[in-house]
């Protein structure tokens, strides 16, 4: 009988593993996936989702990591780890549209020439350069087309997925966007058709951001009397649309109903626009540019207005500003905008940290039923408006109501046409569009956003903040996929040992009392020595006394035993956090198998009582 009950356990024991591994192979080609990361940090949004689906071309993705180099710090070869799992969940879900290689550019290797080819930037790993380059880059190719990440830093971990799913939007279509721009203002460098610009030395320079978006885009000047925008023009830029008339604004609207990106800055009270007046046009019966802007007669059917003569201020955001005669004052209606005050969640956003507003107006109402409304910039609770007045004597009295103000705002979903009694038009939106409204026209100035700095004789301009930045990346987005628009910043993979961490601040506190106590004795001893020198006679002076060389004597030996104190310190720290370390490897790999024990045990306990 026992012979038979060994027989049958054997048999159980063959047939649980033959199931087992007949279920892994049936599994096996299903590709199961799970994402158990608490941030969700291989999980793909559904605009990349949508975007790896309907792939018309293939996609290759070259991943160059430098991963034989062993100087390479470990912080730096987790995080390619990480970029590496992210481009195999791109690879997984593109049902075969993409592929993904990986190279490691060794030195004077086929593999580090063809990333110098691509363009990727080897940096050193060592002072002297002894350890060879580091490649750490990604390319995109697809047919003739080229994208290409130079150098990934771990800053960039939460705006990978913005920027692999860009890079694959690029590659995969045949066109490059182009972009129209629209300004009452000399952005381009001249605006012949605008008289109010037509003086001398005004609109000879070309402002920065234009320059930026030609190097990339293609960018077509519009009119600002245009009766119609044309069909190519992917993203139109509105840039102060002062005195703008109903004609151009039925062609705005319309664009935004085919389908259309626009990006819109208006200001309330646009210095650009007072400092680009010229005294001599009155001499010809032209009156000043207007210095005020808006779209509130478009906006306005959206849900959406910027009140007139009214600016956003906020004293947490005020900016210190000179007041003559070698003072300073801050003032609330000039916003240096700082991590609270930007959208952290946007992709567009999220990396941004120190922007400027001179005087910008905000955004009052709620959106119409059809569109979404992301906040991209805004002021803390206690923002208010202030009329343009106040801010130009600088006196803002702070209101008793204050809230939030939005500054700069992205509309998505269905527009209304504001030109309903048009009887050839649309009338709404043919599909989803996007429209961005950035209550500021200074902010692209670039007398706020560049400064000039002198390199071997050369004058250079360089960002004075990240105004430009901020502008780029608005124009990327509407320029991109549709699926880029809105994509959230992903976190970073960051999972601090809170307990080594606490550890290592008490023993830095004991250090530092340590040795401020030791520097107290230093100084007490050198005053001791000094009062004793001055009690010498001056023959005396180069000699030490009996008493001076007891006090170093004494001092040496306090020096001694702080010195082993300090060490001791160390040696302790390091022994909680080895003891620490020793402990969670222990329950990693005991607890598992004493739980699986346990459950065992219980189970057949509970097996026998039911028998």
């Amino acid at each position: 009988m026992n012979q038979i009950k060994k027989m049958t356990g054997l048999a159980g024991v063959l047939l649980l593993l033959g199931i087992l591994i007949a279920f892994n192979a049936v599994i096996r080609p299903m590709r199961l996936r799970a994402d158990v990361t608490q941030d969700k940090l291989y999980t793909l949004s559904g605009g990349t989702k949508q975007l790896l689906g309907d792939l018309d071309r293939d996609v290759t993705l070259k991943f160059y990591f430098s991963k034989s180099n062993d100087r390479i710090s470990v912080p730096l070869k987790n995080f390619a780890g990480r970029v590496r799992d992210l481009l195999k969940e791109y690879e997984s879900r593109s049902g075969g549209g993409l592929v993904v290689e990986e190279y490691d550019p060794k030195p004077d290797s086929d593999e580090e020439e063809w990333a110098q080819r691509y363009g990727l930037q080897g940096q050193s790993v060592d002072l002297f350069g002894a350890g060879g380059d580091l490649y750490f880059g990604i390319v995109a190719v697809s047919g003739n087309r080229e994208a290409v990440i130079p150098m990934l830093a771990e800053s960039a971990e939460p705006r990978l997925e913005y920027l692999l799913t860009r890079m694959i939007s690029e590659v995969a279509s045949e066109k490059t966007a182009k972009v129209g721009i629209m300004s009452a203002l000399p952005v381009n460098g001249s605006m012949p058709s605008n008289p109010y610009m037509m003086q001398q030395g005004s609109g000879s320079h070309k402002w920065a951001v234009v320059s930026e978006i030609e190097r990339q885009y293609d960018v077509e000047e519009i009119d600002m009397t245009a009766t119609n925008i044309a069909a190519d023009i992917d993203t139109l830029i509105v840039i102060h649309p002062a005195d703008i008339s109903d004609d151009a604004l039925y062609a705005l609207d319309q664009f935004v109903l085919r389908g259309g990106h626009l990006l819109a800055f208006t200001d309330p009270m646009s210095l650009a626009a007072q400092e680009s007046a010229n005294p001599q046009m009155q001499q010809y019966g032209m009156p000043p540019p207007q210095d005020s802007s808006d779209l509130n007669k478009l906006t306005a059917v959206w849900g959406l207005e910027m009140p007139s003569g009214q600016l956003a201020a906020d004293e947490a955001a005020a900016s210190l500003l000179q007041a003559g005669q070698g003072r300073a004052e801050r003032n609330a209606a000039w916003l240096s905008l700082r991590d609270k005050n930007i959208n952290r969640d946007d992709v567009a956003t999220g990396s941004l940290r120190d922007l400027m507003l001179p005087f910008a107006g905000a955004f009052t109402g709620s959106v119409s039923n059809g569109l979404e409304m992301t906040e991209m910039l805004y002021t803390e609770a206690d923002g208010f408006l202030a009329s343009t007045a106040a801010a130009r004597s600088g006196k803002i009295d702070i209101p008793a109501s204050t809230k939030r103000l939005p500054l700069a705002v992205r509309l998505q979903g269905t527009f209304k046409t504001a030109f309903p009694d048009k009887p050839d038009g649309l009338k709404e939106s043919e599909k989803p569009g996007v429209v961005i409204l950035v209550a500021d026209v200074d902010m692209l100035a670039d007398r706020f956003c560049m400064q000039n700095i002198n390199l071997l004789g050369q004058t250079m301009q360089q960002p004075r903040n990240e105004n430009l930045s901020f502008a780029l990346n608005m124009v990327e987005q509407l320029c991109g996929s549709e699926t880029l628009i809105g994509l959230r910043s992903r976190n970073s993979f960051d999972r601090p040992f809170d307990r080594v961490i606490e550890l290592e601040k008490q023993a830095a506190f004991k250090w530092q009392a340590e040795e401020q106590r030791l520097n107290e004795k230093l100084q007490a001893t050198q005053q001791r020595l000094a009062a004793l020198q001055q009690t010498k006679g001056t023959g005396q002076q180069l000699m030490l006394s009996a008493e001076q060389q007891a006090e170093v004597k004494k001092f040496r030996e306090e020096t001694f035993h702080t010195q082993q104190s300090l060490k001791e310190v160390r040696k302790n720290l390091r022994s909680d956090i080895e003891s620490l370390g020793v402990h969670m490897k222990a329950l990693n790999i005991v607890a598992i198998p004493l739980l699986i024990a346990l459950f065992g045990i219980g189970r057949g306990i509970w097996i026998r009582k039911t028998r």
